[in-house]
């Protein structure tokens, strides 16, 4: 992340903190977390919170139901959860029924600058000063990670036979890959991907394809073939 980005985001961060009954304020990304301070955040807090909160915001758009705002109650405290943009959420931790609608004021005058910010951010952000950043092995993108590791290769194979079967039906290779990555995004929510977990994945594709049975099953049947010829599932029983 260049300099200007970071102190920016800091400055932004700073400002949530400081106001009165506010306990801490950090901003999940595809990296992780970047947080001001050391606060009522570390790095394993930080880390774990922007794995839960994207997971949360990923699930509501995967029911068509996209977050605008989102307040959790922990005990005597709330947390306030912004999606910002793809990947890159804002979550703030603040004391219960007190602050909320100043918090929001404040956040909805700042929300275009962080947006254009957050664009123009490098993905190869260092840590420097006081902010943070945790997790940086983690991609941006869950979906995008599968596709580029272990189970890449047979991923792709599959969705060319997927796209076959919605060009088929009259739909076009975009709508093919829209609806393979909402699948993915499902097959993340409910499990970890893996050989093992595959089925999952393979059954739900083919029930985007139709209630005609002989289309889903040539359609599983192409799939089958195309992870018996995958190493990833030599010596595991396939």
């Amino acid at each position: 992340m260049n300099a200007d980005a970071e102190r920016q985001l800091d400055n932004f961060l700073k400002e949530i903190a400081s106001i009165p009954g506010v306990r801490g304020s950090l901003i999940t990304t595809g990296d992780g977390a970047l947080f001001a301070g050391d606060g009522i955040f570390n790095d394993n807090i930080a880390s774990d919170l922007a794995r839960t909160v994207r997971r949360m915001v990923v699930a509501s758009a995967t029911v068509g139901a996209p977050l605008a705002e989102l307040l959790i109650n922990f005990g005597r405290a709330r947390m306030m959860i912004m999606p910002l943009r793809e990947e890159a959420n804002l979550a703030i931790l603040l004391e219960r029924d007190n602050v909320t609608s100043t918090v929001r004021s404040v956040v909805k005058l700042q929300v275009a600058s962080l947006k254009a910010v957050l664009r123009s951010a490098s993905p190869d952000a260092a840590e420097s000063g006081v902010l943070q950043q945790v997790s940086q092995s983690e991609p941006e993108d869950e979906v995008d990670r599968l596709m580029l590791g272990e189970l890449g290769p047979v991923l792709r194979d599959v969705q060319a036979c997927f796209t076959g079967y919605v060009e088929r039906l009259g739909k076009s290779q975009a709508d093919a890959a829209t609806m393979m990555r909402e699948q993915m995004r499902e097959w993340l929510l409910c499990c970890n991907p893996s050989p093992y977990t595959f089925p999952l994945l393979i059954d739900g594709l083919a029930q985007l394809l139709g209630d005609n049975l002989d289309r889903r099953t040539a359609f599983m049947t192409d799939v089958q073939q195309a992870m018996r010829k995958s190493k990833i599932w030599s010596g595991k029983g396939r």
